[in-house]
């Protein structure tokens, strides 16, 4: 009787215990509850006040217009402050704002970093003309007049015709085209691009510099079309070099053909099944960093090919030289008869013209 006695006091006593531990934990967790709510009050009202405000990247606008749109000042909750809200507000009213990034600085410093939109084309419309920045948002609509020093689109069927809109066409596939284009513009710095055409959008054409007409074809592998096309025109081309060049492929090339030549290039086109013929058919690597296509010699020496700095067309080793050159894959041969194309046997061209130092073809009477 004493023992059973002893066992249920034991086990009263116990369970006492495990309920006064149990009281004691809660009362511990809801303290750090009230002092954690009683921190972030303190933070969100006293603390971490607003007390510098840094603007970047931003010409176009005053400090004053940012901090205004973006409804942001000093003394304010940096807590509280709601970024997106913020960098929402700027791009959808400041039309010349094309990104803002907004950053809090603890404990009390708001950076806000605007990249400003540039002008990178005009579309005409109906007589009239709609500035776009490279991001394919329309800045200024119903001007006048081109902008100038930026490239004219042609060809495209405006549809958006509001400030701070991005472009649309009738034919959708067009706006995103022209974005990517001018997007691949501005991140090579692909420069003098006077006119842009459209009116096909798998055949595209570029004026450059107002020499050159650039055949683009589709927009498939843009950005390396246009990447392989600058590296010709800067390093290959004279710098008065007047006529067309011809995007024909990974495989294929550019071809080349001086303005000079190109009726009766056209002509010839027009009636044969065969590519477009052209006075300088360059083959090249894939990678069009090392070579290009375009192997500029010296000593009147250049090379065109597939391996190496002195391949013409499929054959190995041949060089051009102040004689005779032999061609193995189908080179034209420009005269004053006109020009004829020869097949794989090859054939002697010129007579002591050869190749001029920059690797490019010189044109004359007696060949090339």
């Amino acid at each position: 009787m004493k023992e059973t006695y002893k066992n249920t006091k034991t086990n009263e006593n116990r369970s006492a215990a495990r309920h006064g531990t149990a009281n004691m934990r809660n009362i511990y967790v809801a303290c750090v509850f009230f002092a954690a709510a009683v921190l972030l009050v303190l933070c969100m009202f006293l603390f971490f006040n607003v007390t510098a405000i840094k603007i970047q990247g931003v010409t176009l606008y005053e400090d004053e217009q940012i901090l205004v749109v973006g409804g942001v000042q000093n003394g304010q909750n940096l807590v509280r402050t709601n970024t997106d809200i913020v960098e929402k507000r700027l791009k959808d009213t400041l039309v010349y704002i094309d990104d803002v990034k907004v950053t809090k600085k603890f404990p009390s410093t708001l950076v806000i970093n605007c990249t400003e939109a540039e002008k990178a084309a005009d579309i005409e419309h109906d007589g009239s003309y709609y500035v776009l920045s490279s991001s394919g948002k329309i800045l200024e609509t119903k001007n006048p007049r081109v902008t100038g020093n930026i490239p004219v689109v042609e060809g495209f069927e405006l549809k958006s015709k509001e400030q701070g809109e991005k472009i649309s066409s009738e034919d959708s596939f067009k706006a995103d085209i022209l974005t990517e284009l001018l997007a691949d513009f501005e991140e090579l710095k692909f420069e003098n691009i006077d006119s842009i055409d459209m009116t096909t959008r798998s055949d595209i054409k570029l004026m450059y510099d107002g020499r050159i007409e650039i055949r683009l074809g589709s927009s498939v592998d843009m950005e390396y079309k246009l990447t392989y096309l600058k590296a010709v025109i800067d390093e290959s081309l004279s710098d008065g070099y007047e006529g067309t060049l011809i995007y024909n492929g990974a495989d294929s090339g550019i071809s080349a053909i001086p303005k000079e030549y190109g009726d009766s290039s056209e002509e010839e086109s027009e009636s044969s099944s065969e590519p477009v013929p052209d006075s300088s058919a360059v083959q090249t690597d894939a990678e069009v960093s090392y070579n290009t296509g375009w192997a500029a010699g010296t000593d009147d020496t250049a090379g065109y090919g597939d391996t190496t700095t002195e391949n013409y067309g499929d054959y190995n080793g041949e060089t051009a030289g102040n004689e005779d050159q032999n061609y193995g894959d189908g080179y034209t041969d420009y005269n004053d008869n006109g020009y004829d194309q020869y097949g794989n046997g090859g054939y002697n061209a010129g007579n002591t013209d050869g190749y001029n130092a920059d690797g490019y073809t010189d044109y004359n009477n007696n060949g090339w």
